[in-house]
Parts: structure tokens; sequence; C-alpha cells
């Protein structure tokens, strides 16, 4: 089976949808599968050894010439911006980064036809990527696309946004459309990295695999005093972060691990600041794991049993995440106004005190990683093909 896989882009740092997209290829070569991305050479796009990679545009956001966008991404990230700006639907998240104008979108499906015609894939993979769903269609060939509960229009939706894409598809003579989500539904398949019980979609199409990173050997019960920090972009800044976990636990107990791109690497004390971390060997001993509720984030968290503390912003995506894990009972919402050295102390100590966080975190882990992860979606694409 050929497959090209097309991850969505964008110039700020989002490591979830290229990172699934990796683990897709490198199961998909274990099982003898033939493999190419057409992913834009952005922020989060890394080489994969011996994986051809056709060129795709990146998106600048809100379309602006690409010397500016990149100007304005940085003045908003010293500015805080993202912090403070609500993000109401996926089709406003596309709008902000640019991969909806008109001229990006039919620049976009343009080369993705081109990759298709060139490596004549069995299915092409969109990885969020609704061009590549289009591309997909143009040129009669399967397509199955990530999803999630928020992406769905019926949950949140910004029509007005959709209009440079609305154009391309009637210029297309392909069916209309009201805003892009519905181009989603143009999917043959659309595989959910979650569970029904997190993300409870009825639709004879939807796939749920679970989380697409598995823990490489068993969990074990161990001594749990590691608190661990990622917000990725937005939300709460890392200065903000290392602030005040620093004021909340510096010489005590706990050994913290804030993992963040914006501040250059150091350890003090029990404070320990880098790029990133091994969260396979941190996750066993901690005691909780504060994020922004990104899907990624969440289901470590679960999967290996560790209440959360999740801080999901003006972000819709996030607020749902963190809803979900409030309702299961694995973890708290924080809101952006609420994160001081002494409200995050106090919840550390209940989670501490209190087991079942941590035994509704595991419980909920074992059902996702039952659902089978990335060997799932592998086999629902051979289903598809064979």
């Amino acid at each position: 089976m050929r497959v090209l896989i097309a991850p969505m882009s964008a110039m700020a740092e989002t490591s979830g949808p290229f990172s699934r997209a990796v683990a897709l290829c490198r199961k998909l070569i274990e099982r003898d599968h033939e493999v190419a991305f057409c992913a834009a050479e952005d922020v989060n796009y890394k080489t994969i050894k011996n994986i051809k990679n056709y060129y795709a545009p990146i998106p600048s956001p809100l379309g602006m010439p690409m010397f500016i966008g990149k100007r304005i991404l940085k003045i908003a990230q010293l500015l805080g911006v993202q912090q403070k700006k609500e993000v109401n639907s996926y089709e406003q998240v596309l709008h902000f980064v640019g991969a909806i104008t008109y001229k990006h979108f039919s620049e976009d499906v343009f080369y993705i036809r081109k990759a298709i015609q060139d490596f004549k894939p069995d299915v092409v993979y969109a990885e969020f990527r609704i061009s590549a769903i289009v591309a997909a269609k143009l040129e009669n060939i399967k397509v199955v696309t990530g999803f999630s509960y928020p992406v769905q229009k019926s949950f949140a939706s910004n029509p007005e946004y959709s209009t440079g894409v609305k154009r391309f598809i009637q210029e297309s003579k392909l069916p209309s459309i009201e805003s892009v989500l519905d181009i989603f539904n143009w999917a043959d398949l659309k595989v959910v990295p979650s569970s029904y019980e997190l993300e409870p979609i009825d639709d004879k199409n939807i796939v749920y695999v679970g989380p697409f990173f598995v823990p490489n050997s068993k969990i074990v019960e161990s001594h749990r005093s590691k608190i661990i920090a990622y917000m990725g972009n937005g939300t709460i800044s890392p200065k903000t972060v290392i602030y005040n976990l620093t004021k909340a636990f510096e010489q005590t107990k706990f050994q913290i691990y804030i993992a963040t791109e914006q501040v250059k690497p150091y350890k003090k004390n029990n404070i320990n600041v880098d790029k990133r971390f091994d969260f396979s060997e941190l996750m066993p001993e901690a005691i909780a794991y504060i994020n922004h509720g990104g899907q990624n984030s969440i289901m470590t968290g679960l999967i290996y049993g560790v209440p959360q503390i999740i801080c999901a912003g003006n972000v819709f995506e996030r607020r749902y995440n963190a809803s979900s894990i409030v309702h299961l009972g694995a973890g708290v919402s924080l809101e952006s106004s609420d994160f001081n050295a002494k409200t995050i102390k106090k919840i550390v100590k209940e989670l501490n005190i209190k087991p079942i966080y941590a035994n509704n975190s595991k419980k909920s882990g074992e059902r996702l990683l039952n659902l089978g992860g990335v060997n799932k979606v592998v086999q629902v694409l051979e289903d598809l093909i064979y």
C-alpha cells in the first residue's frame, strides 16, 4: 500500500499534528508499506530518513506576505497576544494561520495534487489538513483524515472565514459548502486519536483509535515526586510558568520539569527547564502534569495515569479537552487568571492526598490504550484499500 501523509502546517509551534504524522509513517514502514509526505517545512517539520517530502507552501498568519507574517508572529509572542486572544473554532484557527485564504488554499491543493500525481498513492492521510481532503477528491483518491469533537461544525464554526475556500470549491465544481469544516465529511473515514468516552461523536465514518503514542514498556507503580509542565504555544507564557512553579516548589521534595522552546535551558536546585524532556521517563513518577489542554498532552497524562492541571486559556478545543478531563475526574481546569503559585500549590496538594484523580486517569488511560493507537490506524487504512 502506498500512503501520502499530509499534516497541517503553521508558522507557530504546534507539535501535535506533525508528531502524529511521523508516528503513522514509522508504523506504516514497519508494516512494509510505502510512504511519502507532502508537508510544509515549517517550524514543526523534521526530516525523516529515506522518506520523500513533496513541496508544500507554508501559510502566513492572516495571509500576509511571509516576511510581514514572521514579524507579526514574533511581536504577538512578545506581547502575549496568544494569551489574550479568544479562539472560537477550528475555522478561526485556520484563518489565523493563513491556511484558508484563497491564494494559499488553492496553492496548497495544487502542490498536494502534484504529489499525488507523482507518488500515485492508494490513499491520502490528511492530518487535520482540509486542503489535502480536497486534493484527494479532485484526484479521485481515497482519503482518511484526523478528526476530533471540537472541529465539528455543529460544535463551533465561523463561516465568515471560509469565503476564499468556498470560491475555490465553486471554481473546482465541487459540492457547495457553508463552512470549510464541512469538508471533513468528504473523507472516506475520520480517525479520532481519542475515545468515545472523551469525544462522543455519532457518525458511521468515525474510528476511535486512542493516542498514537504509547509507552515503550509496561508502566509500573513508583514513588511520584515530579511535577511536569508543558504549555505549548500561547495560554500562559513560559516566564509566567517558570516564575510561579519556582515560587511554589523551589527547594521542596518535588522535582519540577518545565518544557519550553522559548526560554534558554537551565537547572537551578530542583527546577529543570529545557526545550524538551523524555516524558516516558518522567511521567511514571509524576504527581501532576500541568498543560495547555492540547490533545497530545491530555492523552499523555491519561496513558501514564497522571492527574492533570489544565490551563486552556481562551482556545475552544483546549477548553473542551479540559472539560473532558474534569468530567472524568482525572484532573482540574484552571483559568489563566488563577495561574499563580498559591493556587497551583494547593491543587497539587489535593492531587497528592486524593488518589481518586490518579485512579480515574489510569482507568481511562487503559481504555484508551486498548483502542489500538497507531496500529489501529494502519489497520483501518489497510482495510480501506485491500
